[in-house]
C-alpha cells in the first residue's frame, strides 16, 4: 500500500482530496497538514512516513516552495507531487530544482490524478506539459557560456537514459551494470554537475546542450 499525505491549507479541499486518493486501488491516505510547518514537524516524528507528499505552494507561515526545499535536504526518499492553483513559470522551475516529482493543477480530473500517482510509483516521476514547457523556457532564458563537465562516455550514457523517464534499475538493465555502479555514476554526475536531484541535473544538461529532452 502506497501512503499519500497531504499539505494544503484548505482543509475541505484536502478532506475531498483523501476520500477521492482513500478510494484509489493501492493508495491511502496517512495524514495531512494545513501549513507547511505542522507538515515538517510531522515527517520528523516519522510515525506514519508517507511515500508520496502532496504539496501546495501558497500557504501562510512556511511555504510549499520551503517544504519541498526541506524534504530535498532531509527526506529524499519521499517522493513530492505539488497540487497546486500556482502555474507561474518561476514556482514550477523552483519546485522543480527542490526535486518534486511532478506539477499538478487543482482543476485536474481524478483519472489524472489516479494516473500521476501510478506513474510516480512505476517510473519515480510524472511528466506534465507544464514541466516540459518550463524546461524549455529555463533553457532557453539562460545562456551556455557556463563550464561544462567534463563527463566519461559511460557518465554520458547515464545522463542520456536519466533525461527519460526510465526508472534506475531498467536503466541499470539498459547499461548491463548493477544498479549500485549506477548509483555510483550517478552521484558522480550530481556532483560534477553540482546538483542535489535528477531534475536539476536535466536543467543543467539541457541549458550546457549535452543532451536534446
Amino acid at each position: 500500500m502506497t501512503t499519500i499525505a497531504l499539505v494544503d491549507d484548505h482543509k475541505i479541499f484536502s478532506d475531498s482530496l483523501a476520500s477521492l486518493i482513500n478510494d484509489f486501488e493501492g493508495f491511502t491516505v496517512c495524514w495531512s497538514a494545513q501549513d507547511g510547518a505542522k507538515a515538517i514537524q510531522l515527517l520528523q516524528q516519522n510515525a506514519q512516513k508517507p511515500d508520496i507528499v502532496f504539496l501546495d505552494i501558497v500557504m501562510p507561515g512556511m511555504s510549499g516552495l520551503d517544504v519541498a526545499k526541506w524534504i530535498c535536504d532531509n527526506k529524499k526518499d519521499i517522493k513530492v507531487l505539488a497540487l497546486t492553483m500556482e502555474e507561474d513559470d518561476n514556482s514550477v522551475i523552483q519546485m522543480l530544482q527542490y526535486g518534486v516529482r511532478g506539477y499538478l493543477l487543482k482543476n485536474i480530473g481524478a483519472e489524472e490524478l489516479r494516473m500521476a500517482l501510478e506513474q510516480v510509483v512505476k517510473f519515480g516521476y510524472y511528466y506534465t506539459p507544464i514541466i516540459t514547457s518550463n524546461i524549455h523556457k529555463h533553457v532557453e532564458k539562460k545562456n551556455q557560456s557556463g563550464n561544462v563537465p567534463e563527463i566519461k562516455d559511460r557518465e554520458k550514457e547515464l545522463l542520456n537514459h536519466l533525461c527519460t523517464e526510465m526508472p534506475y534499475a531498467e536503466i541499470a538493465k539498459k547499461m548491463f551494470l548493477s544498479e549500485s555502479t549506477v548509483d555510483t555514476y550517478r552521484a558522480r554526475l550530481f556532483e560534477k554537475f553540482e546538483v542535489k536531484n535528477r531534475i536539476g541535473l536535466i536543467l543543467k544538461a539541457v541549458n550546457m546542450g549535452l543532451v536534446k529532452l
